[in-house]
């Protein structure tokens, strides 16, 4: 029960991160969107709703291909626990660079909206699957055994 727990925690934690993201990308889009003329708005804002939703199936497809993939050739536990050590240590690290990008990132705040969706799609086809490539590996190495 907690292990069904905690990945339904998880999956609703991505996902409520992936929502609030994507509310605050809108929110630029749409003062980006304020400085074009008055009869641009709706034809703007309809190519980039349909331009999120191809990237949110896109982002669904892309997901499920890689579980998929991952599951026909599940890591033994080592593999996965040498994965988890490494995904570990690469949080948290300082970069005092950071401030100096935030003029490209603005540039590319309009397709931030997008971006959000294919993440929100990928997230999804990630997340709600039965069985994770670790398990499978897991249960694989448990039958070898």
């Amino acid at each position: 029960m907690g292990y069904w727990l905690r990945r339904v925690r998880l999956a609703v934690f991505q996902l409520v991160f992936g929502g609030l993201f994507l509310l605050l990308s809108v929110a630029v889009w749409q003062g980006i969107e304020s400085g074009l003329p008055t009869g641009w708005h709706r034809a703007v804002d309809v190519a980039m709703g349909a331009v999120s939703l191809a990237f949110l199936v896109r982002g669904w497809i892309w997901g499920r291909r890689t579980i998929r993939s991952r599951l026909a050739e599940p890591p033994t536990p080592e593999q996965a626990w040498i994965r988890h050590r490494q995904a570990r240590t690469g949080r948290g690290s300082a970069n005092p660079d950071v401030g100096k990008r935030g003029g490209p990132l603005l540039f590319f705040a309009p397709f931030f909206p997008p971006c959000v969706a294919w993440w929100i799609g990928m997230t999804c086809a990630t997340q709600f699957v039965r069985e994770l490539p670790s398990e499978a590996g897991a249960r694989k190495a448990l039958n070898q055994a």
